[in-house]
């Protein structure tokens, strides 16, 4: 497997110059909220988790006046990065991925012309965002789907799908991640061989599902932060991913 690209792009003065200047900082991350997020539980599973949280001591039970509250959720819930071991064995987790991979410049790439079922095309990106995107860029695709997200088979119904093409588009142009406002996976999502999010990470790109609000995205370059917790021997972690232009 190619070594991991984009960890040169963003340097700690870079980043704090960008911060400094930043005009606007727009949430790009998907809401978590237990009354509607809901994702499909495919066959493998042990047991279905999706998003929940619960009080486990409250401001009255005689300890110290205190609220916490605990929460059932994958990781893969929300807005969340993906590590290469989520699909492929032997795969680097999340804590072996410098944080260069997370924070650094990204382009949007509107292809809201494509619809369901549809293939997002290497041309499609090419006219969308080949004449900005530089190598080790981050590529964030737009659609506005999740604008009207409930994770209902109608959600998932309405998404295009990145074709063989366009995969190979990012890896000959060094793309580092690739973000995903609609539902990312090709049907049938039991097909290994045919699971966008596998394709991606076996030419070592990181996939980022579940954004959202690409539409306030303006500049057509800009930084993207989208940090994962700091968890050891995971294939993902949920993420606030943000974009700020300058």
């Amino acid at each position: 497997m190619n070594e991991m690209p984009g960890t040169h792009l963003a340097t700690g003065a870079d980043i704090t110059l960008l911060l400094a200047q930043a005009a606007r900082i727009i949430d790009i991350s998907l809401e978590l909220d237990p009354v509607k997020f809901r994702m499909r539980t495919y066959a493998g599973f042990k047991k279905d988790m999706q998003f929940e949280t619960e009080i486990i001591k409250d401001y009255g039970d005689g300890g110290l006046g205190q609220r916490v509250r605990g929460v059932h959720m994958r990781l893969h819930a929300g807005s969340h990065v993906d590590a290469p071991s989520h699909m492929i064995e032997g795969g680097a987790d999340m804590h072996e991925l410098p944080l260069e991979r997370f924070v650094g410049p990204a382009v949007v790439a509107d292809v809201r012309h494509r619809g369901a079922e549809q293939a997002i095309t290497a041309g499609d990106l090419e006219s969308a965002a080949g004449a900005v995107l530089q190598p080790g860029d981050r590529l964030l695709l737009r659609t506005d789907i999740n604008e009207s997200y409930d994770g209902s088979a109608e959600w998932m119904a309405r998404a295009p799908y990145l074709g063989d093409e366009a995969i190979a588009w990012c890896a000959a142009r060094d793309v580092s991640l690739v973000g995903f406002d609609f539902y990312h996976a090709n049907e049938p999502v039991q097909d290994r061989d045919n699971c966008t999010t596998r394709k991606l990470l076996q030419r070592a790109i990181l996939t980022m599902p579940y954004l959202t609000n690409l539409a306030a995205v303006e500049a057509p370059r800009a930084l993207l932060i989208a940090l994962p917790l700091k968890m050891k021997n995971v294939e993902a972690s949920p993420v606030r991913a943000i974009v700020v232009e300058s």
